[in-house]
């Protein structure tokens, strides 16, 4: 005599509904995520040089700058310009993203800690 299988359970089972609960509410909130970034009005970019190290001795110093984007958009061809007396020193990075942050040094005869000023001298939009 043939032996006989047992009926499959109508129910799913709980961990079945949990385990779908919790990838609808994944998808939900990546969705939200998303369209949020997206309808977030966009500002212009915010440039922030700032010194951050020094290198070198008399007649060769190496000033490593900082260069913060606080805003929401992408720079491109950011200019970073330094002025220590009457040297002044340039540098431009090729992209600096929103909420990011990129590196220039600047080289100056004198050593740049004390009266250096800094500047971001213009950007473009990519």
């Amino acid at each position: 005599m043939p032996s006989r299988k047992p009926a499959p359970d109508p129910k799913p089972p709980l961990l079945e509904w949990i385990m779908g609960g919790l990838g609808l509410l994944l998808t939900l909130t990546v969705l939200v995520i998303i369209l949020r970034e997206a309808m977030a009005p966009g500002g212009p970019p915010v440039i922030e040089p700032q010194l951050h190290a020094v290198h070198g001795g008399p007649g060769a110093w190496r000033a490593e700058i900082a260069v913060r984007n606080t805003g929401a958009a992408t720079a491109a061809a950011v200019e970073i310009e330094g002025v220590l007396g009457d040297e002044t020193a340039t540098a431009t990075l090729d992209y600096l993203p929103g909420e990011g942050r990129e590196t220039v040094t600047l080289g100056f005869e004198a050593d740049p800690r004390a009266g250096l000023q800094l500047r971001a001298r213009g950007w473009t939009e990519p």
